[in-house]
């Protein structure tokens, strides 16, 4: 039992003995790879003095760098050309008549039947022949008013510019008329109601409509 037991010592010590060998190996490898640093002075540091083959850099003058070469003056753009402004409108054109136009023949007793429709319808005696016709019948309406329902103006009386300003404003508007030398003005608020005039201007018969 007793040799058991210093054996088991001599095992312990002998580990012991190699993990403080294991230790100061670590020690002297540290001590070896450590930075090695100078010892403090009291004298203050100085910068190294700079090599005497260095040349500082100058900075190149303005004037010696380069300018960017511009381009050719631009060309100005063409003006547009403006168009002479229209200094008279088109004549107006005749519309287009056919000159096929198909004149029927109404039997009597149709014609006769139309007549008495429309003068029914528009309250007015009609010399029209009905016997002849280029349309239907049935494409004549009334217009309201029936004939000679708004009386023309045959005799027109007129009046100077000063009796005329006195109902009439400055901006009324008027139909002119002016007929080798003769000037008419026919007032719209007189043409409304009565919708022609027959006047003889400048010795020549019109018929002025409103």
């Amino acid at each position: 039992m007793t040799a058991r037991i210093n054996e088991a010592q001599k095992f312990s010590l002998a580990g012991q003995l190699f993990a403080l060998a294991g230790l100061i190996l670590l020690a002297l490898i540290a001590s070896a790879c450590a930075p090695t640093q100078e010892a403090a002075s009291n004298e203050p540091w100085t910068a190294p003095p700079a090599p005497t083959d260095a040349i500082a850099p100058t900075l190149q003058p303005a004037a010696d760098l380069p300018t960017a070469a511009l381009g050719a003056a631009a060309t100005p753009l063409p003006t547009a050309a403006l168009e002479p402004a229209a200094t008279a409108l088109p004549a107006a054109t005749a519309p287009p008549v056919s000159r096929e136009t198909v004149v029927e023949i109404v039997p009597d007793a149709e014609a006769e039947e139309a007549r008495t429709r429309y003068q029914r319808l528009l309250r007015a005696e009609w010399d029209t022949d009905f016997t002849r016709t280029t349309i239907s019948f049935d494409e004549i309406m009334t217009g309201g008013p029936p004939k000679d329902g708004i009386p023309s103006i045959d005799d027109p009386q007129f009046e100077t510019i000063a009796d005329a300003d006195l109902w009439l404003d400055d901006l009324e508007p008027v139909q002119v008329v002016d007929l080798n030398g003769d000037v008419r003005a026919y007032p719209v608020q007189v043409m409304v109601w009565h919708e022609l005039v027959n006047d003889t201007v400048g010795g020549e018969p019109v018929v002025i409509t409103f």
